[in-house]
């Protein structure tokens, strides 16, 4: 090779690993400023939520002391995350607050139960699949929710002294489905599943409520919203399933029963 063209060549690959060596540097830094960004924006929100949580225990009636006790202890930045404690833990942490050696902080009775109807509001929410929006919660919602809470409890325990309705007489004539899907209906509605809703819910009619739909009572609402996918509600289906198959096996309706057999679906009848 003539060294005029061995110059040519070598210069040639020194242009071309300087090229590459730029490229990359450029991208490190690129990659470098994006992760940096990324982290800012996540910094940025978490800052953000903390704050929209801060400015919902205002609204309930915590100052600036306890409300930072309560999400520093609680280790809660956001409100959603009031639904992944329990009860006793949210107990438990208003005590820790109250006895601590460093700045104990005082958090009252009623505070200490809005916390809970707090958490109320937020389990439901999240088992209904619904948006969680902080400045939803004021002082009316939290008296609503502890409100809820107590009558939830004591339906409850009134339903745990209650005879359960008795199951309907199976399916076994063509002429009586009417009759017989009516009292079923009714079964499934005394029959509670996951998240305390009747198991009615699995087999509504409409898979979506009508927008603007007014119920008279939360546990209407609450069978008309519940979703109809998911852990809880394959639990659910599978029971339901297991309760129609057992009245309608001996029946016209057994050859409409069984091809679901495998994945024990009760919507689907």
């Amino acid at each position: 090779m003539k060294t005029w063209q061995y110059i040519h060549v070598q210069l040639a690959y020194n242009l071309h690993y300087l090229f590459y060596s730029y490229t990359y540097l450029l991208g490190d830094k690129l990659r470098m400023a994006y992760a940096n960004a990324n982290a800012a924006a996540v910094n940025a929100a978490g800052a953000q939520h903390r704050a929209d949580f801060d400015a919902l225990l205002a609204r309930i009636g915590f100052n600036a002391d306890q409300r930072n006790a309560v999400i520093d202890i609680s280790g809660c930045i956001n409100v959603a995350m009031i639904g992944l404690l329990t009860i006793d833990q949210l107990s438990k942490m208003c005590k820790r607050i109250e006895s601590r050696a460093v700045n104990p902080v005082v958090i009252t009775t009623v505070q200490e139960q809005f916390l809970l109807s707090l958490r109320h509001w937020d389990v439901n929410k999240q088992r209904l699949q619904e948006p969680i929006y902080p400045n939803e919660f004021t002082m009316v919602t939290a008296l609503n929710q502890t409100q809820l809470m107590r009558q939830q409890a004591e339906d409850e325990a009134r339903m745990d002294k209650e005879i359960v309705a008795k199951a309907p007489d199976k399916f076994k004539i063509g002429s009586s489905w009417k009759i017989f899907a009516e009292a079923l209906e009714t079964y499934l509605g005394q029959l509670v599943g996951s998240g305390r809703v009747p198991l009615k819910y699995v087999i509504r009619r409409l898979d979506i409520p009508l927008p603007n739909t007014v119920y008279q009572t939360e546990l209407e609402r609450n069978i008309a919203i519940a979703p109809l996918a998911g852990e809880a509600f394959l639990r659910d289906n599978a029971k339901v399933y297991g309760i129609i198959k057992q009245l309608t096996l001996e029946g016209p309706g057994r050859s409409y029963i069984l091809p679901y057999d495998n994945v024990a679906g009760g919507r689907q009848e």
